[in-house]
């Protein structure tokens, strides 16, 4: 017997193809799982009760006629609060939009949801713009990591994150500047993709984010997000910087052994503080890989690139919030303004090296893949800290010294994902797998090898998720 919460998209597309399983039901126990965990873990900050079941009911028709089916029908989705949604005020983490009417049309990505037949049920918190890796806002609060609800589960999509890992919806649509995909899915124990930049259109897109921000799936297993990539996926006439989609015939690549596949690893790339545990469980896992008949061997150093990212961050920043009225500025989180305050004060010289180091790490990721596939290295250089603050502790200057692993492929462009690798003091350690230009296809690979070598780390249930054992459930 399974509860219905706990089911992924994939196992759910077969049991509603045989109609032992209702998009209605499974919607019903989705919505009733999100105002669940609203309380205590506020991952939410919109669920759209009314609109997911008529929704569902539509889907449950396609399938008992069998004639209209698509690719996600009846599979419930969740949205971060900074992808505008038909109807849904869009929200960013900003006691600014509260003056902003419901959106009035679907952003591209979600149009292409929709006509996959997903079910849309509810919009994600974010921290204010998404300008750190951890969730909360002035406007929505404090969001809580279902592992231990004292601690964070990351950011900035740490509302999904932790809709995903608390069994509330088995697919969530985040964004990724800096590694607010990744962080948050290393921290709650889920798969986060990163896809190439480019790969899922954006529109529109926030002025501090330029070329760094991705959107990209989050979910409870490999596959699933490769099922919400191949949707998501293609070019699109609102954004220019999309590329073609992945050929069709790729995607069986995921499933193929890894054999012969050359991996590097790092557990800091020879400069990020990383905890000694978080390195341990990266070695292991690049042993798994080994036994697996990968050629795996270490990465060389790199110069270290989170100077190059805060001067680009920072001024960004400062262009989102620069043409704000005080009486404005005194409603953003304070936070963002001192980011902002900080880029104000970033010399043209020092923001012109930043564009240069960042074609220079380009040229040098791209000379390393002349000999590997993927690299493989922690998503995150520390565990789940307390939720509420933007540091572990005093010995960080900001979120950047802490989250320092996931910047460079904002920066690069490159495809990563976070997949979990093993728990440290009961809290789930994210690995991640790093590929070439264009290569999304061998990160999931690799990263579905992982999850299939370590069961264990798949789907561990939560104190919370137990909670809700043996309810909703299928034969």
């Amino acid at each position: 017997m399974t509860n219905l919460c706990d089911l992924t998209a994939s196992e759910l597309l077969p049991l509603y193809a045989t109609r032992q399983v209702s998009p209605v039901d499974v919607t019903k126990a989705i919505l009733k799982r999100a105002h669940e965990i609203q309380g205590e873990l506020n991952p939410f900050c919109h669920i759209d009760d009314e609109g997911a079941l008529a929704q569902a009911r539509l889907s449950e028709k396609a399938w008992m006629i069998g004639d209209s089916v698509r690719a996600l029908e009846g599979i419930p989705v969740s949205i971060k609060d900074v992808v505008p949604v038909k109807g849904w005020q869009l929200g960013r983490g900003s006691l600014l939009s509260d003056r902003n009417p419901p959106a009035r049309a679907d952003a591209p990505s979600i149009e292409r949801l929709r006509n996959a037949g997903s079910v849309i049920f509810a919009s994600t918190t974010t921290c204010e713009g998404g300008w750190k890796a951890v969730t909360d806002s002035r406007r929505t609060g404090v969001t809580r990591n279902p592992y231990d609800p004292s601690l964070t589960p990351g950011g900035s999509s740490g509302g999904a994150a932790t809709a995903v890992a608390s069994g509330a919806g088995p697919l969530a649509l985040g964004t990724d500047g800096g590694g607010s995909v990744r962080i948050p899915a290393s921290f709650t124990g889920i798969f986060g993709l990163k896809p190439q930049y480019g790969r899922v259109p954006q529109f529109p897109l926030g002025p501090h984010y330029g070329n760094l921000s991705h959107q990209g799936p989050m979910t409870r297993s490999v596959q699933d997000a490769a099922l919400m990539l191949k949707v998501l996926d293609g070019t699109h006439s609102l954004d220019p910087d999309t590329i073609p989609a992945i050929d069709g015939g790729r995607h069986n690549e995921i499933s193929k052994p890894i054999a012969g596949m050359r991996i590097a690893v790092t557990r800091d790339f020879g400069f990020m503080p990383t905890d000694r545990e978080i390195g341990r469980l990266v070695g292991q896992t690049a042993e798994v890989l080994r036994q697996l008949g990968a050629v795996v061997e270490e990465l060389p150093d790199f110069e270290d690139w989170r100077p190059a990212y805060r001067s680009i961050w920072s001024a960004g920043a400062y262009q989102s919030l620069r043409r704000l009225s005080q009486d404005d500025r005194a409603l953003v989180d304070q936070g963002f303004v001192a980011v902002a305050d900080q880029g104000a004060m970033v010399p043209l010289e020092d923001y012109l090296d930043a564009q240069m180091h960042r074609i220079g790490l380009r040229t040098a990721m791209n000379r390393v893949y002349e000999n590997f596939d993927v690299i493989l290295s922690p998503a995150v250089a520390v565990l789940p800290f307390a939720a509420g603050v933007t540091v572990p502790n005093d010995g960080f200057a900001d979120w950047l010294d802490w989250a320092g692993l996931s910047l460079a492929f904002n920066l690069t462009g490159q495809p990563a994902a976070s997949v979990p690798i093993g728990f440290v003091n009961g809290l789930p350690v994210g690995g991640q797998i790093i590929g070439r230009v264009f290569d999304d296809i061998s990160v999931l690979r690799v990263a579905a090898a992982i999850e299939a070598a370590l069961p264990d780390t798949r789907n561990k249930p939560t104190m919370l998720v137990k909670k809700f054992a043996g309810r909703q459930e299928v034969v």
